[in-house]
């Protein structure tokens, strides 16, 4: 397989958590690195990216490692931007890299620190939020500390509640393929909108019809006939539960007619879009 240049940001996630953890290291200044290729590209969960299964040398130990890479089509002195890397199974790892952003974003762990507990991820004791934060602990009550504790014990809970979350969104996740393969098989197509969900009201008529409506962010709503297409109310039910969270709104528009219904505000489905902060 080919070299793929890739250029890290030394201020990014990617450098300050996910190599220090994963692989021991991580850069002072921008640098650019070669990844081996071991596989073809996969679709990456965000436009412009791209993902493959590939080696790259750890500069201070040159012991080659295998990952996952994540990088952006877009390139910078002739190199794809690396977005991050990850070494086993994507969940886990997704909330593991998110614990240890927040932690590191707002000054509780360091990435020399993400660097000395590297051998822990290594020999598989470090795979998951609950393991880092079992750590942490494990420090803290050595320093006999109760306000250091009483941290951690928070923390505990706060990746309690953002791991249900997360679990939510990657349900929803499932639930839209399901619902682009059902509408495309009535010959429609998804198409979607985000926001934060402000408020949900139930039967409001309009036109002839009793409709659930959204509110987002930007002010804009969104229109449901509930004896059509929420019959059970699980839908308005679902909506209810999401108020101030970060969603995704979709319409079902006719292939030969984009923006039919979609440019008239009426929705089908509402996910939980991303975790929010």
């Amino acid at each position: 397989m080919a070299i793929v240049k890739a250029y890290v940001e030394a201020n990014t996630h990617c450098n300050l958590d996910s190599f220090p953890l994963r692989f021991g290291f991580f850069f002072e200044k921008d640098q650019i690195i070669e990844v081996e290729r071991s596989s073809e590209d996969r679709r990456a969960n965000k436009p412009g990216r791209f993902s493959f299964e590939g080696w790259m040398v750890n500069p201070d130990t040159d012991e080659k490692v295998s990952a996952v890479f994540v990088m952006t089509k877009e390139k910078k002195q002739g190199a794809h931007i690396l977005v991050t890397a990850w070494r086993h199974e994507y969940d886990s790892e997704y909330l593991l890299s998110e614990t240890i952003r927040k932690l590191r974003e707002t000054g509780r762990i360091t990435p020399e620190w993400l660097v000395s507990i590297h051998r822990h991820y290594v020999s598989g004791a470090l795979r998951s939020s609950a393991d880092l934060l079992d750590l942490m602990a494990s420090e803290k009550s050595r320093e006999d500390n109760k306000l250091a504790q009483d941290e951690i014990n928070k923390l505990r809970e706060d990746n309690e509640k953002w791991q249900e979350k997360f679990q939510q969104m990657l349900e929803a996740g499932k639930q839209s393929v399901i619902e682009a393969t059902e509408a495309e098989s009535k010959g429609d197509f998804v198409a979607s909108t985000r926001g934060v969900l402000k408020g949900v009201e139930e039967n409001v008529v309009r036109g002839p019809s009793s409709c659930t409506v959204l509110e987002l962010d930007d002010g804009s709503k969104w229109y449901m006939k509930t004896s059509t297409f929420d019959r059970d109310g699980s839908v308005t039910t679902r909506a209810k539960e999401l108020i101030g969270e970060k969603v995704r709104v979709t319409s079902w528009d006719p292939l030969s007619e984009p923006g039919k219904w979609s440019s008239k505000g009426y929705f089908r489905r509402i996910y939980l879009d991303k975790v929010s902060d």
